[in-house]
């Protein structure tokens, strides 16, 4: 055999596992986000139909979507027969999953449109305002959307430069994560780098969107105590633990690709054994 067919047969047989989320834990995951984002629909309907107020219709589904954000725990539930990478693979998977989803349903679309749905709003009063527009049509609810952390948070709404610049990385995860997925699917050997190199950004970004508020005096926070601690830390935390735990995942994940990898390319060569 030639050094060609060598080097043909050995490429042929290095790429590491090709993982995919269990279909158990896709579809647990599956229910769970049918059951918190399906109350997020509630409460807006309940505003809809005048039963709630602005703020008690957007802060009661904050609390239900950070909830919803430790999902990625629910593969620990669903590990019979399944081997640790794996586990950590499908946590991984659920957590980009996850956070893509806030970023698909709120950030990029706030991101585009707030620039130019919110002018001259420095009070929670001033959003109150437009509850009438909000109810006068199903398609005004988009500003219900886009305003729903003002019940906490009024960076949201009176265009803080801070608040918006961090925002805009919902772009660039959103990328990050279909090309993990494109890398996943051919089982490239550098997939796990897309998480372990993205996990420090969100950390980042948090402590920046938490502490600017906090050595600002708490300015836009509109409520109190518990609001901010809403605002600032339950909706946030996620965003700082689980990049820190996942870097970690990923980067035993990456190098357990390798060894595997490393492992077909010795067992391929002719002086194996």
């Amino acid at each position: 055999m030639n050094v060609s067919t060598q080097v043909a047969g050995i490429s042929g047989i290095t790429q590491p596992e090709v993982r995919s989320i269990s279909q158990s834990t896709l579809k647990l995951f599956g229910l769970w986000t049918l059951f918190w984002w399906g109350g997020v629909g509630l409460f807006a309907l309940l505003f809809y139909v005048g039963v709630l107020d602005f703020v008690t219709s957007t802060k009661i589904p904050l609390y239900g979507i950070s909830i919803w954000l430790n999902g990625c725990l629910l593969p620990l539930l669903m590990n019979k027969g399944q081997s640790r990478m794996n586990i950590y693979h499908d946590c991984l998977v659920v957590w980009m999953l996850s956070y893509t989803l806030t970023n698909l349903l709120w950030e990029i679309p706030w991101v585009i449109f707030s620039p130019f749905v919110f002018e001259n709003i420095h009070t929670i009063d001033d959003v109150i305002a437009h509850t009438e527009y909000m109810r006068e049509s199903i398609f005004h609810m988009y500003w219900w959307t886009l305003a729903s952390f003002s019940s906490v948070d009024l960076r949201t709404v009176n265009h803080d430069p801070t608040f918006y610049t961090l925002e805009i990385y919902a772009f660039v995860n959103v990328l990050s994560t279909l090309y993990f997925f494109h890398l996943n699917k051919k089982g490239s050997p550098y997939r796990y780098l897309i998480p372990i190199i993205g996990c420090g950004e969100p950390i980042a970004a948090t402590f920046i969107f938490s502490f600017t508020e906090v050595f600002a005096g708490f300015e836009n926070m509109v409520g109190g105590v518990a609001d901010t601690l809403l605002a600032l830390v339950w909706t946030q935390y996620q965003y700082i633990l689980f990049p820190i735990v996942f870097g970690i995942i990923s980067t035993k994940l990456l190098l357990n690709d390798w060894q595997q990898s490393d492992i077909s390319l010795r067992k391929s060569s002719p002086v194996y054994g």
